[in-house]
């Protein structure tokens, strides 16, 4: 785990030390001069066209807050006031990059900054970026530079009534920051270190820290369960294949809601191998086991009404002698058998199984994510991941929730014609078809096959957004993105 920077709360009349003052400076204000001690000092630099307010935008002055600090750092929240949490989430993330590129080790900022419609809620976003924005993998590097420790306090009048719930929620905020930098961790591990051992071993770890329940099935138990899609996948790999259900359960639990991932820890393609160019990305061909993984200990650790059944699967796609073939014919856990056209095309044949694994459960819902296909990138470019579900409510609470935390998914179709596509002449269903037309959409009407009468039902392609993220200022250019985390949590407590 990288050093998180702390955050408190801290009454007005307390005198707080800081080498630097956070302003939160609106369009607005800032060219009318108004914002307290250092209204001028932005008029001034609006002037300079220096600092407009501009979402994102800094200006940093050093020895410009004599008064209570050493400096100031104005961050632009564009127009205020607003109830959008998401531009206060990003200034905080452009907050914090200013602090370390100048090395400042601690700021203070007072919470009538804030112009939203809940000062809290604005500050407890400004503080989610800031940690997340922080989040450091360098642990592998003999020479990693020792990581700078941050503090940022908020200063909150005592008039408000707002310290106490200021506090609650700067301790919220630094729960997710943990939970997604746990999902970005696990992405990020190289495979010879994230094996599917590894994967299994940590979760083990942390269900035990938090109260969680935790099963680990090997691949002879997975056999038992007549797993072979799961098996097939992580034949051709000398490391054996783990299957993790982990599971929260409050006392009187309101509905159950079951998470399931993709967790190929490295993908070759198998026999279709897969070109040399990038292939050291596919490391991260487990971000949807990570983000259910981490969204289920979010739910867990925030308390959730709700019970949550997280399943996954971890295993290798790799080449050998043993390893799947195309024209291959294998008996899927609930029966139907699949042909392999393509076994590049293989995050589907291991979520059939864990689908109808986790249904076991008796789920009211069953929610899937998976980096599944690069046609969802094509359709949708990295702004936004795939939604397929046939269900419109469904679709709308998780694009409620999705929008709350200032994430994005898009509803896409499950056209019946495409049923026709994948059907095989030799088994119930093929794996793949030899075209380029609609691989996100085929590959969801593929998992809807094995997806029971009357199941609530959703799947997340995270393709396009598990990696390699640069645009949002709070998750990092290279590597996982920990992107969903957040939305998932949310959905499972809220359903």
């Amino acid at each position: 785990m990288w050093k998180i920077p702390s955050l408190r709360s801290q009454p007005k009349l307390v005198a707080v030390e800081a080498d630097l003052v956070l302003v939160a400076q609106d369009a607005a204000r800032s060219k009318s001069g108004e914002g307290g001690l250092y209204g001028a000092l932005q008029a001034q630099l609006v002037r300079q066209k220096v600092a407009s307010g501009k979402l994102g935008q800094t200006a940093f002055v050093r020895n410009g807050g004599k008064r209570l600090a050493e400096s100031v750092l104005f961050v632009g929240i564009g127009p205020a006031p607003s109830p959008d949490a998401e531009k206060y989430r990003r200034a905080g993330a452009q907050a914090y990059s200013k602090l370390s590129t100048e090395k400042v080790s601690s700021a203070r900022i007072q919470l009538e900054e804030f112009q939203g419609a809940d000062p809290v809620v604005a500050a407890g976003a400004f503080a989610e970026g800031f940690l997340l924005a922080s989040y450091r993998f360098d642990h592998h590097k003999s020479s990693a530079a020792e990581s700078q420790a941050f503090s940022l306090t908020f200063v909150v009048s005592p008039r408000a009534g707002l310290t106490q719930s200021l506090s609650a929620e700067l301790k919220r905020v630094k729960i997710v920051a943990e939970c997604v930098g746990l999902s970005r961790d696990l992405s990020n591990e190289p495979s010879n270190v994230g094996t599917p051992e590894f994967m299994a071993s940590e979760i083990q770890k942390l269900a035990k820290k938090h109260g969680l329940k935790c099963r680990v099935l090997n691949e002879r138990q997975a056999a038992s369960e007549k797993m072979a899609l799961f098996l097939g996948v992580g034949a051709g790999s000398e490391r054996e294949g783990k299957v993790v259900v982990l599971e929260y359960s409050p006392k009187k639990p309101r509905k159950t809601v079951a998470l399931v991932g993709k967790g190929i820890t490295f993908d070759s393609g198998g026999i279709s191998i897969k070109p040399a160019a990038n292939m050291e990305a596919m490391k991260h061909d487990m971000g949807g086991a990570a983000a259910v993984v981490a969204a289920t200990f979010l739910a867990a650790r925030q308390k959730s009404p709700n019970r949550v059944v997280c399943v996954v699967g971890f295993t290798e796609n790799m080449p050998d002698g043993a390893a799947l073939q195309p024209g291959n014919i294998i008996r899927a856990r609930s029966g139907k058998t699949v042909e392999i056209i393509n076994t590049d095309a293989e995050g589907r044949l291991i979520l059939a199984d864990l689908l109808d694994l986790a249904q076991d459960y008796t789920p009211d819902v069953c929610v899937d994510a998976a980096t599944l296909t690069f046609a969802i990138s094509i359709a949708l470019g990295q702004h936004y991941a795939g939604l397929f579900t046939p269900d419109q409510k469904l679709q709308e609470r998780l694009e409620r929730a999705a929008q709350a935390e200032g994430e994005r998914l898009w509803p896409m179709p499950l056209p019946e014609e495409s049923l026709d596509d994948i059907k095989s002449d030799h088994a119930d269903l093929k794996n793949s078809v030899n075209d380029s037309f609609a691989g996100s959409i085929r590959a969801a009407v593929f998992l809807q096959q094995f997806v029971r009468k009357g199941q609530a039902w959703a799947h997340i392609d995270m393709s396009n957004v598990a990696k390699n993220m640069g645009y949002l200022p709070y998750v990092p250019k290279r590597g996982g993105t920990g992107l969903l985390v957040r939305t998932l949590a949310r959905f499972a407590s809220e359903y």
